[in-house]
């Protein structure tokens, strides 16, 4: 199995790497092969995840945006379809019911790729609220049973029937001076 994660631009840094390696070899019980980064910064947003279908086009795959929580042993994740989160039981309606903060699959995706290549700049310019519309309205896809709530819902308390949380728009909460109950899973750095 291969790990995969995302840093490019300012927003995350290499503590934020090291943290979730650090959280996945801690608490998941994930064992896999490899872990890799993905830092080509081709548009400098959201879309340069898009980069992982065309490289990583066999075996099994497992993504993490660097603003999850793990703090127990994860379920099963990984998936032979592409999988992404449904997040529409723990936010209100918006423009996708879809959360790409975790994404799973098998074999080779590069179909998503080579969509989104192709007129990319089209894209760019249409989804302006992040590639998890553009995995809504453009393929095919699974998603997951309940297996990751927001933070939002349990800034004061761990959700003791999950085992990771998505920071989602509040990823300040890894930076240095927040504590709560998240930070005890963190690594331990000068960022903290």
């Amino acid at each position: 199995m291969r790990i995969i994660c995302c840093r490019f631009g300012k927003k995350f840094t290499q503590w934020h790497v090291d943290n979730l390696k650090h959280m996945i070899d801690e608490y998941s019980g994930l064992k896999y092969d490899s872990f890799e980064v993905i830092e080509d910064d081709l548009y400098g947003n959201w879309f340069n995840k898009f980069q992982m279908y065309e490289k990583f086009r066999d075996g099994e795959n497992l993504y993490f945006d660097l603003d999850v929580i793990i703090y127990n042993k994860l379920p099963n994740l990984i998936r032979e379809k592409f999988t992404l989160l449904d997040d529409t039981w723990w936010r209100e309606p918006a423009h996708t019911p879809l959360n790409s903060s975790v994404v799973s699959w098998t074999g080779d995706v590069s179909y998503i790729w080579d969509k989104f290549k192709k007129y990319d700049e089209f894209f760019i310019d249409t989804y302006t609220r992040g590639s998890d519309e553009w995995y809504y309205k453009n393929i095919k896809y699974e998603t997951y049973d309940r297996v990751c709530p927001s933070i939002k819902d349990y800034l004061y308390y761990k959700p003791l029937s999950y085992s990771m949380c998505t920071l989602g728009q509040m990823h300040h909460l890894q930076e240095k001076g927040w504590t709560g109950w998240y930070s005890n899973y963190f690594l331990k750095s000068d960022k903290q």
